[in-house]
């Protein structure tokens, strides 16, 4: 068989390669199955072109890719920590009238689908950036929905002020309260979906919402640092540090200590930086520590679940 960026298992089977033949493809190392009956080589996984050939190959006729499908083609993965390492499931949607598609490595639901709520994506029906980033406001855990919504927002893909528009006119749905409360949270300067986290997890502890990427700036007016977070009335930073950026190298570890040494000789301001397992885990020494330092004298919540 020739070298091709994408394999329909079906196709192969039909033009009569043999079952044996079609797994030693995956078995090298060279092919991953991407969805059922749908290899991708290795080395064209982050084309997105590539991506989107292997989508049209399982997708239901008269269906949309939605969701998190929909925002990897967008160029955004909204997945779970960790789950960027693997290939992405089919999540797509069907309108009324149209059978919803059950097979291995796909997730169909049923729900309108008007013209405007759909843009052809590398040639795939794709729910628009507006769609996808209220349903995922709707139906993703609260952390990764913020996640979302601050990405769609910062890439200029949607507006906070469209998506409570659009919240509005879904008065009685399923799931708006939870998408309104996480489209008033959207923040489009967020650069991370850590960020994204751990603004929520202070929030929800009942915290004063933090400003986004403050600059500090010396006499004479030049940006010296930025912070992802912080209370600038108080000067209060808190950092997201990231688990593959900073944690396991302790080089970051010790130019972050420096930086954050200088921001309290020079300008003032207390920072901390704290890593994944302090923001999504289940402990509240983040909410009280952050209450210690800016002097907020209300009762701090136990984080919720997520």
């Amino acid at each position: 068989m020739s070298f091709a960026p994408v394999l329909d298992m079906r196709e192969l089977r039909a033009a009569g390669a043999t079952w044996s033949a079609v797994r030693r493809l995956e078995a090298a190392g060279g092919y991953v199955q991407l969805f059922r009956s749908v290899l991708v080589h290795r080395s064209a996984l982050d084309d997105p072109e590539v991506r989107a050939r292997a989508v049209s190959t399982v997708l239901p006729a008269g269906g949309a890719v939605c969701r998190e499908t929909a925002a990897w083609l967008h160029g955004l993965d909204t997945r779970a920590p960790g789950l960027h390492l693997r290939p992405p499931s089919l999540q797509c949607v069907v309108p009324p009238g149209v059978s919803r598609v059950r097979r291995s490595g796909l997730r169909c639901w049923i729900s309108d689908l008007p013209d405007d709520d759909v843009q052809v994506v590398r040639g795939i029906p794709t729910t628009t950036p507006a769609r996808t980033a209220l349903d995922l406001a709707r139906y993703s855990p609260r952390f990764l929905a913020l996640a979302a919504v601050d990405a769609y927002a910062h890439q200029g893909l949607v507006t906070p002020s469209e998506l409570r528009r659009r919240s509005q006119q879904c008065a009685g749905a399923r799931n708006i309260a939870r998408a309104r409360f996480v489209i008033e949270q959207c923040e489009p300067a967020t650069e991370s979906a850590g960020e994204s986290w751990l603004r929520l997890r202070l929030v929800e502890a009942d915290l004063p919402r933090p400003e986004a990427q403050i600059r500090i700036r010396d006499a004479a007016g030049r940006e010296v640092y930025r912070l992802d977070l912080g209370y600038p009335s108080v000067r209060v930073g808190v950092e997201y540090d990231g688990e593959e950026f900073h944690h396991a190298r302790h080089a970051q570890e010790v130019a972050d200590d420096e930086r954050r040494r200088d921001l309290a000789q020079r300008f003032g301001w207390t920072v901390i930086g704290v890593h994944r397992g302090d923001v999504l885990g289940r402990r509240n020494d983040l909410e009280r520590t952050v209450a210690g330092l800016i002097g907020f004298d209300g009762s701090v919540m136990a984080r919720q679940t997520w």
